[in-house]
């Protein structure tokens, strides 16, 4: 059952592959879809047989096989489900959005590549089978956010992304061998057993896998490649954020919970947790692209898993992760249709009234306020549930109180931009007075709107479902909620005064403005530093021709004087007696002396 699950979507991309130039251009995304139905009917029957764990033997060596195993527990069922039910929705969704662009095919085979690199990772059972996945989601990534290669933003956000991931890799590299020799085996259940034995190796491995998991995941100081992979297509900025590979750094880190826990290593994922999410939050304050504030948005929700990992509240970081699967899939779909009623303009400072389109307007206040933490909304109960996690440490609170105020802020000026009158339209949305919404764009965006209403279900039983894991209970009391709907109408006035009523405080400028975008500031230093290391690059390669050049020259004066040496074996014995007077000359010269 389970490798069905992996070769529905591959069987897709093969055929998808095969048949590039010769099945319409409508008919690609039929097929995709086709196949992700079928792939999402078979993970909800494989919820039948929890715990199963199946192997396929890869290869030996000598008496050793390698296998792919996969394991159906309740933490890679969470992850299965939530990338087997967002696969259809984002074809469905790129139906639609794609309709007039090229290359669908292509665009379709990368999309199941990616889907089934996913699911495969979510259902892992060791580090080899894992690393596997991990490597086709860089691949696939790195395919996806360059799909308009001829675009150089695009390209150059592509290479951005596979270098930062490909750091994470080597890492996560290290990290399995380094285990492998300590025990000799690659399960993560094994491994998860020697958590009350401390070694050194093992701390070195998990130092690794945390920053690993910090550049897939787009933690500080890797989190830069993330806005910047914006300039895909929008239906991949959705799968990308919602449920699939920026998830894959936060979901090894859950399953390996109890060892970081056991070497006290939660501290750190706490610290890097909130710098990410500080981080994330003033650039979405200052950014002026709709898809950007959301990729910053990204950054905040990430952070956010991470300090619900930090104070060792697995329940927290999960409930989070699959409320923000769907409000955030859901706000780059209404992205990404705001951008097409306006003539592919991206900036909120020129975007019309979406309010005229209730069918984008509707999905996209329910998105808002889920994001924002509004009760009874699934977002409240995923952020909610982080705070509750930290409660313990009132500085750690206090400053995701601060986090949550400003995540409605932005939030709310990410909506009431484009509801401005004031704003000017480009030339292209000047023209599009009736533009339209494909239906499948709708559907998918009602489905998820759907999906973040009930989306609160999770918490009543997610306790439950990870029983096995022995978490820590999560209460969410009548003080978080009162604290929620204060912070939720102090925001909205602010922000309906300061980004709808009036045209000031809209885009900080000058010292303000650097303090805040400080992603232009981060660019910056990574430059330098790049400069630097080809600098040194540079010294290191003239020390080596250096080095290469003297031996070279002292390679050639011992060959010319071994060629001197061998004009004087002319088989004359006269030479001979000759050299050998001088060199024994020589020799009792040098006694002498």
């Amino acid at each position: 059952m389970l490798a069905i699950l992996i070769i529905v979507p591959l069987i897709a991309a093969a055929l998808l592959a095969l048949l590039m130039r010769k099945l319409n251009s409508r008919l690609v995304g039929y097929v995709a879809l086709t196949a992700s139905i079928i792939t999402l009917l078979l993970i909800l029957g494989s919820f039948l047989n929890q715990s199963q764990v199946q192997s396929i033997n890869w290869f030996s060596i000598g008496s050793y096989s390698l296998q792919i195993s996969t394991l159906t527990a309740p933490l890679n069922m969470i992850l299965l489900l939530l990338v087997g039910i967002m696969t259809p929705l984002i074809i469905t969704y790129s139906i639609g959005f794609m309709h007039v662009r090229s290359e669908q095919s292509r665009y379709y085979f990368e999309l199941c590549l990616f889907a089934a690199a996913m699911m495969l990772f979510a259902i892992s059972a060791d580090f080899i089978t894992m690393f596997i996945a991990w490597e086709l989601l860089g691949i696939t990534s790195y395919l996806l956010i360059g799909f308009w290669y001829h675009n150089y933003g695009a390209a150059g956000a592509a290479r951005k992304a596979i270098t930062t991931i490909l750091i994470g890799d080597m890492m996560m590299l290290a990290a399995i061998l380094i285990i492998w020799s300590t025990y000799g085996t690659f399960s993560f259940s094994v491994i998860l057993q020697q958590a009350g034995f401390h070694s050194a190796a093992m701390s070195a491995a998990l130092t690794l896998i945390m920053f690993a998991a910090f550049t897939k995941s787009a933690q500080f100081p890797f989190h830069e490649w993330l806005p910047d992979a914006m300039k895909g297509p929008t239906p991949v900025s959705a799968f990308l954020h919602s449920s699939t590979m920026v998830k894959a750094g936060v979901f090894i880190v859950a399953v390996l919970l109890p060892l970081f826990a056991a070497y006290n290593m939660l501290h750190i994922l706490l610290i890097f947790g909130i710098i990410t999410a500080a981080l994330g939050i003033t650039n979405a304050l200052a950014e002026t692209n709709i898809k950007r504030v959301l990729a910053y948005s990204t950054l905040e929700d990430l952070g956010l898993m991470f300090v619900a990992l930090g104070t060792g509240s697995l329940i927290s970081a999960m409930l989070l992760l699959i409320v923000q699967t769907f409000y955030k899939a859901l706000l780059f779909m209404s992205a990404g249709s705001i951008i097409s009623v306006n003539g592919n303009e991206e900036d909120l400072r020129r975007l019309q009234n979406s309010a005229k389109y209730p069918s984008i307007f509707i999905p996209t206040v329910i998105a808002v306020a889920s994001l924002a933490g509004i009760f009874p909304l699934s977002g409240f109960f995923g952020k909610a549930a982080v705070a509750a996690s930290a409660s313990a440490s009132i500085p750690v609170y206090i400053t995701l109180v601060i986090i949550a105020f400003a995540s409605n802020i932005y939030i709310f000026r990410w909506l009431f931009m484009p509801l401005r009158r004031k704003n000017i339209a480009s030339k292209t949305a000047q023209g599009l007075v009736h533009a339209t919404i494909p239906r499948s764009m709708k559907i998918s965006m009602y489905v998820l709107a759907l999906l973040v209403l009930v989306g609160a279900i999770a918490y009543l039983y997610l306790p439950v479902y990870l029983l096995s894991y022995n978490p820590q209970p999560i209460i969410i009391g009548p003080v978080e909620v009162m604290i929620s709907l204060a912070l939720f109408a102090v925001a909205l006035a602010i922000a309906y005064y300061a980004f709808y009523l009036k045209d000031y405080v809209i885009f900080p400028t000058g010292s303000l403005h650097k303090l805040l975008h400080n992603s232009e500031m981060t660019n910056d230093f990574y430059s330098y530093m790049a400069r630097l290391c080809g600098i040194a690059g540079g010294v290191i390669e003239s020390f080596d021709i250096a080095v290469y050049g003297f031996i070279k020259g002292a390679a050639h004066d011992v060959g010319s004087f071994a060629e001197m040496l061998k004009g004087i074996e002319d088989g004359s014995t006269r030479t001979y007696i000759a050299a050998l007077v001088i060199g024994l000359a020589f020799i009792l010269i040098i006694i002498i002396l």
